[in-house]
């Protein structure tokens, strides 16, 4: 159970700072993807960027995976010291 909530932690992180990041840099995100989508249907795939599809689809699914092995990896480093 400790191991879910430390990688739980993590992957919540890692989804705070990577949306953060997105939004500073003007990259369409989950909510604003899913706002599009139930204002303008199916013509919200004509406005997005090509970097929007790279991200939404690509690499935020890898970077959050990447954030599950980090938590993975921290929760084994945390049970190796005790």
């Amino acid at each position: 159970m400790l191991k879910i909530f430390a990688i739980g932690w993590c992957i919540l992180v890692g989804a705070i700072l990577l949306n953060g990041i997105i939004a500073r840099a003007g990259i369409i995100g989950w909510y604003e993807f899913i706002s599009l989508l139930t204002q303008k249907g199916s013509a919200t795939f004509r406005l997005l960027r090509v970097v929007d599809y790279v991200w939404l689809f690509l690499a935020y699914p890898l970077l959050l995976g990447l954030s599950y092995k980090a938590g993975e990896l921290l929760y084994n480093a945390v049970i190796d010291i005790f």
